[in-house]
């Protein structure tokens, strides 16, 4: 089977790659459920300056693990050569699996010892097909969570009071217009370029500091 290196930092696995002339991309993988067993997946491939690559989607049996795992499985097949892909993903399941999971799964050919018997691993057949794309590519798994924290009190209309109250506030200072490009073929977005800064780099990768607020703050 194929063993491929593999690093884990701050809830993000990176597979020792030579990421030398190869390609930064983007990779969103969803699904939503249905049902128990159906649902629908989906994945977007960005460049590393935002262009979009490729997007595609469909329907199809499996709880929603299984479709979240098709969607990783569909997007790392349609990149053509190999290439540094940060995989972005809210489906626990996929990340600790590839970051926890796989590699032992790799070791033991994807089979696990059931009441005497030797059986496959959950969804084995997309996570050999995982296993032969992380041969091919530098892939970073990131983890995003999201709550609800508000729904809004607020009417959606304005009340005449309201209105009054806006058309009072005075603009002390001219609002800052669109940042300019920056220069060379690198991201354009600030948190797409912290995305792939782990990408810049050959070899394993050291632990990154948190993502805050500042980082999305163009730079003078």
């Amino acid at each position: 089977m194929l063993n491929t290196p593999s690093a884990v930092a701050n809830g993000r696995i990176s597979t020792v790659h030579d990421a030398e002339n190869c390609s930064d991309y983007l990779l969103v993988c969803e699904a939503t459920a249905s049902s128990l067993s159906e649902g629908t997946w989906r994945f977007s491939l960005e460049s590393s300056d935002g262009q979009p690559v490729f997007d595609a989607g469909d329907s199809d049996l499996g709880d929603l693990n299984r479709l979240t795992l098709l969607a990783a499985v569909r997007g790392l097949e349609s990149i053509d050569g190999p290439s540094s892909v940060t995989l972005l993903s809210h489906n626990r399941y996929l990340v600790r699996s590839l970051s926890d999971s796989l590699p032992r799964w790799r070791e033991n050919n994807f089979v696990w010892e059931h009441f005497g018997r030797r059986i496959d691993v959950q969804h084995a057949d997309l996570w050999r097909r995982v296993d032969r794309a992380l041969f091919i590519h530098r892939v970073e798994a990131c983890l995003v969570s999201s709550r609800l924290v508000s729904v809004g009190t607020s009417p959606m209309t304005p009340t005449a009071e309201q209105k009054q109250n806006i058309a009072n506030i005075r603009v002390h200072s001219p609002h800052r217009g669109p940042g300019s490009p920056q220069g060379g073929n690198g991201p354009t977005d600030q948190l797409r370029r912290w995305l792939l800064r782990g990408n810049a780099t050959d070899g394993v990768q050291e632990s990154r500091r948190r993502f805050t607020a500042k980082d999305l703050i163009e730079s003078s």
